[in-house]
């Protein structure tokens, strides 16, 4: 079994919690597992590795290419190795190309056929080519999409979805991050049906997630952790056994998603969206 997956979604919607949490739950259950960091901010490893990676991009010397070989894969836990794309400093180059760069460094190092699963936490939004290479490139054969029921993260999740049909990506479900709001649930199942996605997961909204974060840990690593950890470990199962072609999806254009939300939320004044 070989699984190459990529996860998008809205900047700060919760992609490395996810991206770090299943990979550790797949490693335990004795899958080789790639986690590869796809974001300039290089903070996908922190929470294994406990200080920075130096990025592929930081070792690129041209025609040459980036060596492999210096620290740059690192091997936190068992069954688990991880690295940084990088990308430009703030306000120079494209991130996009450097993820294009790393990637490639990465299959002819032969990395890819050294693990089983291949996991990519990219950068926010699908905002250029750049940062749909790990699909349009085929390094990912697989994608889901981050979101909770939050107006800008629908709006994220349903222009990826837009992207991601034009390109013919096998798009296997929604991870519902909570943010534990009214309605928010019936929100996203609705959401989900009007576009034609499952929702593979719900994360639930937990303080636990947050402070574990804050000093530099992963939740699934946190002994009285049992609820969150037992949620990333069904999303990992779902992600291994995954199989068949992907459905049909109907992204909706922006006037169609506007109305959407307000037909879904209770209004201000307490009552039923779209009521007077």
């Amino acid at each position: 079994m070989k699984k190459r997956i990529a996860l998008y979604g809205k900047g700060g919607i919760g992609k490395t919690t996810v991206a770090v949490n299943t990979a550790l739950c797949m490693a335990r259950r004795g899958y080789r597992v790639l986690l590869v960091g796809c974001d300039p901010k290089q903070d996908t490893t922190r929470l294994l590795t406990k200080q920075p990676l130096i990025s592929i991009l930081e070792r690129y010397d041209g025609p040459c290419g980036p060596s492999l070989q210096d620290g740059l894969i690192a091997n936190p836990r068992p069954n688990l190795w991880c690295c940084e794309a990088g990308g430009p400093k703030p306000g120079v180059g494209c991130a996009g190309r450097g993820i294009a760069i790393a990637l490639n460094a990465l299959e002819k190092a032969g990395w890819f056929d050294r693990v089983d699963v291949v996991l990519y936490d990219v950068l926010g939004d699908v905002v250029c080519g750049g940062f749909s290479t790990p699909v349009t490139k085929g390094y990912a054969r697989e994608l889901y999409i981050v979101t909770s029921g939050e107006q800008a993260s629908l709006f994220a999740a349903n222009n990826i979805l837009a992207g991601m049909q034009g390109l013919g990506a096998c798009v296997r479900g929604l991870i519902y991050q909570e943010r534990r709001f009214t309605g928010e649930d019936a929100l996203i199942e609705t959401f989900s049906r009007r576009v034609n996605v499952p929702v593979a997961v719900k994360i639930g909204f937990s303080e636990r997630i947050k402070l574990c974060e804050m000093h530099d840990m992963a939740v699934s690593e946190e002994e009285r952790a049992g609820v969150e950890t037992a949620q990333f470990m069904a999303l990992a199962e779902r992600m291994l056994t995954e199989s068949g072609p992907p459905d049909e999806i109907y992204p909706m254009d922006r006037t169609q998603l506007s109305q959407f939300i307000r037909e879904c939320m209770p209004s201000v004044a307490g009552g039923k969206g779209g009521e007077s």
